[in-house]
């Protein structure tokens, strides 16, 4: 049990989720919506692993992690709403989380830098 939650176990974690998501994505390939990637359903598990990070010594930044993160939603928000005059679920989600897979790919990024480091 210590190994999956060691930096190695997370990244052994990711590497699983990777796998088992693409092949599900080319098992159901007829079914899989087209607008949905693999990077867009890792967005969780990178949050996910980023937590189990937190003992070893991620726990100082990983709440300025959550913040930014709320930053982000309310900034597509504003941006969103000035912009187009409207804030349409569809666009505001899609873009959100397009950001969120990016943001939370540099933020275990850093957190497992700050682990091994």
């Amino acid at each position: 049990m210590a190994f999956w939650v060691s930096p190695a176990g997370t990244l052994a974690i990711l590497a699983i989720g990777w796998l088992v998501i693409h092949g599900v994505k080319r098992l159901f390939k007829r079914h899989w919506p087209a607008q949905i990637n693999t990077w867009d359903v890792m967005a969780p598990l990178f949050l996910i692993t980023a937590m189990m990070l937190i003992p070893q010594g991620a726990g100082q930044i990983f709440p300025w992690l959550i913040m930014g993160w709320m930053l982000i939603g309310i900034g597509v928000t504003l941006l969103q709403a000035i912009h187009n005059k409207e804030l349409l679920y569809t666009t505001f989600f899609r873009t959100f989380w397009r950001l969120t897979d990016l943001y939370w790919v540099a933020g275990f990024a850093i957190c497992f830098l700050l682990v091994i480091g």
